[in-house]
């Protein structure tokens, strides 16, 4: 199978979600369901590429590639994409800002797999400081920039880094960038002094010491899955609800590729995503995941996350995890788990 990848402007993929790939032989010959997938980067859309895991599919896969969580939200909204990429904590923020009370069966969103990576040298996410400025404890971010970005686990990572620093917002000058590129490049760059967002984009800065981790995911109990969402109306839908679930197969099939393939990905990673071959080395590593079960332990975690955001009025409503959550796909998924 042959495909070629068009990079969307904002714009038009909001407005016209632009065909990106088409999974499967000859499927401009009938009419096949249709799955827009939105990703943060190009990067799963190409190893699901390179796996093959998708030929032969009996409907078409739609790549549409738009950075950070918030981008993501506002497409699956207006209906430019049918799932998108985004982090386990992010309908947390949207459930616990609603104007309306979500409710059973009319969930406008809900997460379908989660994943994260298998290396535990690489926590998920994390909040870091520049060693240059004297960042070595949270509690140094008094008088400091901090960057984020809205919407995610990114920044669920700096809310619950915050709290835990005992310092106020007016103890340090929060920065709020459009997305992790953003933030990423700001801390790098010497414009900010503490990043709070995924290990792989300052990994060089910390193994060189430029940085110094002052708080993991994993210490701040949060799950740090990436996940894919899917509007309420797509989960309504036999056809497409039934495609999504191939496709979350399909992905299953691809990590295994993935991890028997390293030494491909970090050169796809390098030719296509334009890496430099330190960071696709790191990238191939921490990019290395398994999909993990939507079960009630997650679903637990994720509601003690959502109370102590509203109890810290980090969130105006107190909400129910589980609506968030559609376990039926844990089939395709992780198929050996009990739902």
């Amino acid at each position: 199978m042959t495909f070629k990848f068009i990079s969307p402007t904002r714009r038009a993929a909001l407005a016209a979600a632009a065909l990106l790939f088409a999974a499967g032989p000859g499927w401009a010959d009938a009419p096949k369901t249709k799955l827009l997938v939105g990703f943060q980067d190009w990067t799963l859309p190409e190893t699901v590429g390179a796996s093959g895991v998708l030929e032969g599919a009996p409907y078409e896969i739609q790549w549409v590639v738009l950075p950070g969580p918030a981008s993501q939200l506002s497409a699956l909204y207006s209906k430019a994409i049918d799932v998108g990429h985004m982090g386990d904590t992010s309908l947390i923020i949207e459930q616990g800002k609603s104007k309306t009370p979500w409710v059973a069966g009319e969930q406008p969103l809900q997460i379908v797999a989660g994943w994260r990576a298998t290396d535990a040298k690489y926590p998920p996410i994390i909040t870091v400081g520049r060693a240059e400025a004297g960042v070595n404890t949270l509690e140094d971010l008094r008088g400091k920039t901090w960057a984020f970005n809205f919407g995610g686990f990114n920044y669920v990572q700096y809310l619950l880094s915050s709290l835990k620093s005992g310092l106020g917002k007016k103890d340090f000058e929060p920065v709020q960038l459009a997305d992790q590129n953003a933030t990423s490049a700001a801390f790098l760059s010497g414009k900010v002094d503490a990043f709070s967002g995924s290990t792989t984009v300052v990994a060089e800065a910390i193994e060189k010491g430029y940085a110094k981790v002052l708080q993991t995911s994993d210490e701040l109990g949060i799950p740090a899955l990436n996940v894919l969402t899917a509007r309420g109306d797509v989960l309504r839908d036999p056809a497409k609800k039934a495609a999504l679930a191939d496709f979350l197969d399909r992905v299953r099939k691809h990590w295994a590729w993935y991890a028997a393939n390293t030494d491909r990905v970090e050169k796809l990673l390098i030719e296509k995503i334009k890496q430099s071959p330190a960071r696709a080395k790191i990238s191939t590593e921490y990019s290395k995941a398994t999909f993990q079960p939507l079960d009630t332990d997650l679903i637990k975690r994720e509601q003690r996350i959502a109370d102590v955001l509203f109890e810290a009025k980090a969130i105006p409503n107190k909400i129910d995890v589980s609506l968030e959550f559609a376990s039926e796909f844990n089939a395709s998924t992780v198929p050996t788990v009990q739902n």
